[in-house]
């Protein structure tokens, strides 16, 4: 195929290449787009003492400091987080993130090791919500 353009076969490979990997950049901007967008017009964007006040009857206010400071990274500048939003689904987290990474960096900042928090819980949906009590449960 390189031939009909005058250039050489291995740049036609690299030239597709490069248009696939900037296209599925390219949807997975959208579909992030287009979710915040879902989720901000299904619910109010809460400041962050608003989001403290709603997570206060659930988890500890250092619990829930610590998932604002998470979350809106991830979320800013379409979205803050709010309790009931699914980290995955509604906010697409990576769940790698959730898994391994917010979890080391509580128990780093707490003094103990990630691998002694408890199983997460059977039936809990992934809400900030949750994932704070998930959190003050501690080391187990």
């Amino acid at each position: 195929m390189g031939e009909a353009f005058g250039i050489p076969e291995w740049l036609v490979v690299l030239l597709w290449v490069v248009t696939g990997l900037i296209v599925a950049m390219a949807y997975g901007y959208w579909s992030l787009k287009r979710s915040h967008e879902r989720v901000a017009a299904s619910r109010p964007n809460l400041a962050k003492d608003q989001f403290l006040a709603a997570m206060a009857p659930d988890c500890t206010d250092k619990v829930s400091r610590f998932l604002w400071d998470q979350a809106i990274q991830y979320v800013e500048p379409r979205l803050t987080p709010h309790p009931d939003d699914d980290l995955i689904l509604d906010l697409k987290i990576d769940d790698d993130d959730l898994a391994m990474d917010w979890p080391r960096e509580w128990a780093e900042r707490e003094g103990f090791h990630h691998s002694n928090l408890p199983d997460w819980p059977d039936g809990w949906p992934s809400t900030i919500r949750n994932f704070g009590r998930w959190l003050d449960m501690g080391p187990q």
